[in-house]
């Protein structure tokens, strides 16, 4: 499981006052990515050889609302694991009080730019994800 934790700024609050419903996805990117690079997986690079990892659905229960400074754990694990593809599930609590305030699923392929078709994801990456659904399992 990858844990990530944030504390909102003013970037995430919408005119409402709340946390805009597009950030919990961005914070469940920027955890999933910060996780692969420390394991050695680099996106940069991935892209440089000509993949891509496009999200290909995605979906969000928002079940309280966050605000300026609140701090957030996001926990993401992997099901669906496919040869060229995989599911990131999360969990976003609220840090003080450990309420889920969202939960949701995020969806990824593995693409070849040119020419624009699936393909079987990389050694390492298809390791990596396995460790993480693994961890998944034990919990």
């Amino acid at each position: 499981m990858v844990t990530f934790r944030y504390r909102l700024t003013w970037l995430d609050i919408d005119c409402a006052r709340v946390a805009h419903y597009l950030r919990y996805f961005v914070w469940v990117d920027e955890a999933f990515h910060r996780y692969l690079y420390e394991r050695g997986f680099h996106i940069k690079e991935f892209m440089e050889q000509g993949y891509g990892l496009p999200y290909t659905a995605s979906s969000c229960r928002y079940l309280q609302a966050l605000t300026l400074e609140d701090e957030v754990e996001i926990q993401t694990t992997v099901t669906d694991l496919a040869p060229k593809g995989f599911t990131l599930r999360y969990r976003i609590m609220r840090a003080g009080d450990s309420a889920v305030v969202a939960e949701g699923d995020m969806v990824r392929r593995c693409i070849r730019r040119e020419p624009r078709k699936s393909v079987e994801m990389p050694a390492l990456l298809s390791e990596i994800l396995k460790e993480i659904a693994a961890e998944g399992d034990s919990r």
